[in-house]
């Protein structure tokens, strides 16, 4: 499999692009958009980075394994 890169119309390098909204016709690789003066007021920068940031879940503790251990600390209380 061959992957093509397209030349950055800013930089020069062959990089992933895309078209750029502030300036239709050119095609910006992610890290001139990113460096782009003009991002402040771009109304739909190409390159969007976004972080999700999720809850963290907990595991779940087991009961099972807490009622197991008392029922043994009840049964070692009773042989005293």
């Amino acid at each position: 499999m061959t992957i093509y890169w397209e030349r950055c119309d800013f930089c020069g390098q062959h990089n992933a692009t895309r078209e750029c909204t502030m300036f239709p016709g050119n095609y910006v690789c992610p890290h001139c958009c990113l460096a782009c003066m003009n991002r402040p007021v771009c109304p739909n920068p190409v390159w969007k980075f976004a972080f999700e940031l999720r809850p963290a879940t907990r595991p779940t503790r087991k009961t099972a394994g807490k009622e197991a251990l008392l029922d043994l600390l009840s049964k070692l209380e009773e042989g005293k």
